[in-house]
Parts: structure tokens; C-alpha cells; sequence
């Protein structure tokens, strides 16, 4: 019989996917509590690093994948959306120190393959925001009515890596967005990888087409009406701004498209696409159904109420 559990108890130790610690957390080698925090979830993270200081250190060193993160705020208060592993986590505060305090532990640890930032009022005057250096990693962000000064300053934040950036402004803000294409190092010293885009979508009576190619008028090698081609820092890339034009999306349409995108400098004209739809419905993707259905009156059955009505 006693064979018989030693070998049972033999058995169950090697069938065991991962070994047990029969010891207290603090008595753990720290390679063991990485592993540990790695299958932790945010809440849980941030329990463990109120404990101590070296765990805190610990729980910062390792990095959170979420598919989605919004930081939004106004004058009366501020607000984290986080979605990780089909799970939503949230957080309010009015208290913009505590606020802060908060993302900025997220800015460090978090990896967003969407990050949507939406500050209507200015922060620039915060010192914790601006000083901060810590940066955001993301794949994909969007600003949405953000306060331009905030924008440029997030912008400043973001590190290598972005593949497409979103901008929605008001109407009183356009004006402003040539100061985004003078911060050098986000079109002409960064060595960007290839496929990279900058999409904006901006209501407005006069284009900004022109006022871009202002700020590179020593680097365009080729401009038109609906694509201007610049030079970069970087000898096989090249920067293709265009300009979102179509039979529906026309030059005066009070909206207005462009996109940024790194292309190769062998790339040849012949070579550009030349739908504008697709990559316009995904900063807005009710606009083409909108301005169809425009054209044509619903249908619907007779009414006879009506029709007395109308011969009144």
C-alpha cells in the first residue's frame, strides 16, 4: 500500500505543468515572482506594487499588452478606458495629481495596439504632464478633440514603432496643424519604417495641402494636384503626402482627407494607389453611405392621408 502512494505521489509531481512553491512570497527569488506577476492582471498588478518597494519595481519592470486604452478628461474630471484580453477595466478621478500618478504607472508598463487620447482642456501649464519622460508605445493612436497643445505634447511622448496616427479636430484648431508637420523628427529625422501612416481628417474651408508642402519646399521631389512626394534624412525613403479625392470626396468638400505615408524611394508613380475610399473610411466610416443616400429619396408604400394632403 505504501508503494503503492509513493508512486502515486512520483506520478503527480512529474504530471504537474509547473512546479509548487511550498514557501512565502517574500522568501521567492525574484526570477520566480516575474514569472508569477506576468500571469497577473492589471488590478492584481497594482495591489502587489503598493506592497513594497522592491516589488513595486518589479511590477514596473514587466510590460502589459492591452488592445485598447482611451485617457480622456475635462474640467471636471478624468477618466482611463483599458481593454485586455476581452476585459474592461476603467477609472474616474477628479483629482488630477492622483490622476496622474495612475498613468503615468500605465505609460511605462503598457504596450496599446489602439491608443485614443481625448484632453478637451489644456494641460501644458501641468508640470507632471509635461516634464514626465516617460513615453507611449502604441501601434495605432488617435486624438480625438483633443486640445492641441496637449496633442503636441502627447505627440512628443510616443515612442518608435507608431504605424498610423489619427487627428479630429475642430473647427477652430485647423489652423494650427501645420505645427505639427514642423516637429522634424516625426517626418524627416526618424528612420520610420516603411508603411507608416499619418491620416487626418479636418473640417475647413481652404485646404492645408499647401501649407505642409510650405514647411518641405527644399525637400519635394514631385507635386500635383492630389499627391506631393518629400525627401527624407533617410536616402531610401521617401514621405507621399495625399490628398483624399474622388467623385464623392471632392476638392471642395468641406471636409477634408490627407494621408502620410513612408514609401520607398524607388517606388514609382505608377505604383500609387489610387482609391482614396479605403483608407478614408477609416477615419470616417459612415461618410460614403451618408452622401450616397443623399441622391435619392427613401421609398415606402402609399399613403393616402398624404396624398389628400398634399392635394389640398
Amino acid at each position: 500500500m505504501s508503494s503503492n502512494i509513493e508512486n502515486f505521489t512520483e506520478i503527480t509531481e512529474k504530471s504537474t505543468a509547473e512546479p509548487i512553491y511550498d514557501t512565502n512570497w517574500c522568501h521567492m527569488p525574484a526570477e520566480i515572482k516575474l514569472k508569477c506577476i506576468g500571469k497577473m492582471e492589471i488590478n492584481e498588478r497594482l495591489s502587489l506594487r503598493c506592497t513594497a518597494n522592491a516589488e513595486r519595481s518589479l511590477v514596473d519592470s514587466q510590460k502589459i499588452e492591452f488592445y485598447r486604452g482611451c485617457f480622456e478628461g475635462d474640467d471636471e474630471e478624468f477618466r482611463v478606458f483599458l481593454n485586455r484580453n476581452h476585459r474592461n477595466y476603467s477609472k474616474r478621478s477628479d483629482d488630477k495629481n492622483q490622476f496622474f500618478e495612475w498613468i503615468n504607472y500605465i505609460k511605462k508598463v503598457g504596450v496599446f495596439e489602439k491608443l485614443v487620447i481625448s484632453f478637451e482642456d489644456s494641460l501644458v501649464d501641468y508640470e507632471q504632464f509635461i516634464t514626465n519622460d516617460g513615453l507611449f508605445t502604441a501601434k495605432n493612436v488617435k486624438f480625438s478633440y483633443c486640445d492641441f497643445d496637449n496633442m503636441i505634447a502627447v505627440l512628443r511622448k510616443l515612442k518608435d514603432g507608431v504605424e498610423s496616427i489619427e487627428i479630429n479636430l475642430t473647427f477652430t484648431a485647423f489652423d494650427e496643424l501645420a505645427e505639427i508637420y514642423e516637429i522634424p523628427q516625426m517626418w524627416i529625422n526618424r528612420n520610420s519604417k516603411i508603411g507608416t501612416t499619418f491620416q487626418v481628417s479636418i473640417n475647413e474651408i481652404d485646404g492645408s495641402f499647401d501649407e505642409f508642402l510650405e514647411q518641405f519646399t527644399d525637400r519635394i521631389v514631385s507635386t500635383g494636384e492630389k499627391r506631393a512626394r518629400i525627401r527624407t534624412n533617410n536616402l531610401d525613403r521617401h514621405i507621399l503626402l495625399e490628398r483624399g479625392v474622388d467623385d464623392v470626396i471632392t476638392i471642395d468638400f468641406l471636409i477634408k482627407f490627407f494621408r502620410l505615408m513612408v514609401i520607398s524611394a524607388e517606388m514609382k508613380e505608377s505604383e500609387y494607389e489610387d482609391d482614396c475610399k479605403e483608407w478614408i473610411c477609416k477615419m470616417n466610416p459612415e461618410i460614403y453611405d451618408y452622401y450616397d443616400s443623399e441622391s435619392s429619396f427613401e421609398e415606402s408604400g402609399d399613403d393616402s392621408e398624404d396624398s389628400d394632403s398634399q392635394e389640398e
